[in-house]
């Protein structure tokens, strides 16, 4: 073979094998930092699965002292003592006072043993189609005449009108007043009486009207004006992303009640926890025995 084919050849093959030399070089420590990631992330998953395996494991060992621990903690974010396990689970008084439906002209008051619903006509302002009004409205302005703070459901609409899409607002909180505060339920655009159909009431302490401040009105039956007239005294955090629209369903359909809902997230925090479906209101137990 000519000298020169050999040179050629040599010198071919040591560039060859210089070439895999660095490819191998490269090779390795890519092979081994992917390797690397591998275990580290499989670490990472490992580690995350021990720690979800730990919370599973403590909520089932524990759960009721989660409970009572994070409402402890939410009691004092609002500056109120923690709730005894006795206190949520104790039965709340629960009242219809109010069945047969009523109509209340301009200045009237029903009176019930918890709240006082009086007919208003007041001017109330509001947007209709881009346009701001300033009308008087048929307003229904109930009160809490206890001592104790109460959970409310109110029906009531215009006796001339009947129910009205289009109306004002006043803020107030839909779900729970305190002792002497007042709510403005806005029924109708125009001056006239008030037909008050129907009154209940849960008692709850200072904590629970709390809780129920959280909720959405919608949850508990309410229509979306009177939810987005909602905003409780006490500052609370709303829960924007619980099922409202699939309780107030049930609740039309009798499938659950507004005392049921009401009892519920009076013992819950509705940013954790969502009705069960059967959940029944806790009952005394003569009440539970009927």
């Amino acid at each position: 073979m000519p000298v020169l084919i050999q040179r050629v050849l040599a010198a071919a093959a040591f560039a060859l094998a210089l070439l895999i030399g660095v490819w191998l070089s490269n090779k390795f420590p890519r092979e081994s930092a992917a390797r690397v990631q591998v275990l580290r992330a499989g670490e990472r998953d490992a580690d995350s699965a021990r720690a979800k395996l730990a919370q599973d494991r403590a909520e089932l060992e524990h759960g009721d002292d989660a409970y009572v621990g994070h409402l402890a903690q939410l009691a004092a974010t609002w500056g109120l003592p923690a709730p005894t396990r006795a206190e949520l689970e104790a039965p709340l008084v629960h009242a219809v006072e109010l069945v047969d439906a009523v109509a209340l002209q301009p200045g009237a008051a029903w009176t019930g043993t918890h709240v006082r619903v009086t007919a208003v006509v007041e001017r109330v302002t509001y947007k209709h189609q881009g346009v701001t009004v300033a009308a008087n409205h048929t307003i229904a302005r109930v009160e809490n005449i206890g001592t104790v703070p109460v959970a409310y459901l109110v029906r009531a609409s215009s006796a001339e009108r009947g129910r009205c899409e289009v109306r004002g607002s006043r803020m107030h909180n839909a779900n729970a007043l305190r002792p002497g505060e007042v709510a403005d339920m806005v029924l109708c655009a125009g001056s006239g009486s008030v037909r008050l159909e129907h009154v209940e009431v849960l008692e709850v302490s200072e904590f629970q009207q709390r809780l129920l401040s959280q909720v959405s009105p919608r949850a508990l039956g309410a229509d979306d004006i009177t939810a987005g007239a909602h905003q409780p005294i006490e500052a609370v955090e709303p829960c924007i992303g619980m099922n409202a629209q699939t309780l107030a369903a049930m609740v039309r359909d009798g499938t659950t009640t507004w005392a049921d809902v009401a009892d519920y997230f009076a013992r819950h925090d509705c940013h954790r926890d969502a009705m069960p479906g059967g959940y029944t209101r806790v009952r005394p137990p003569a009440d539970a025995a009927g």
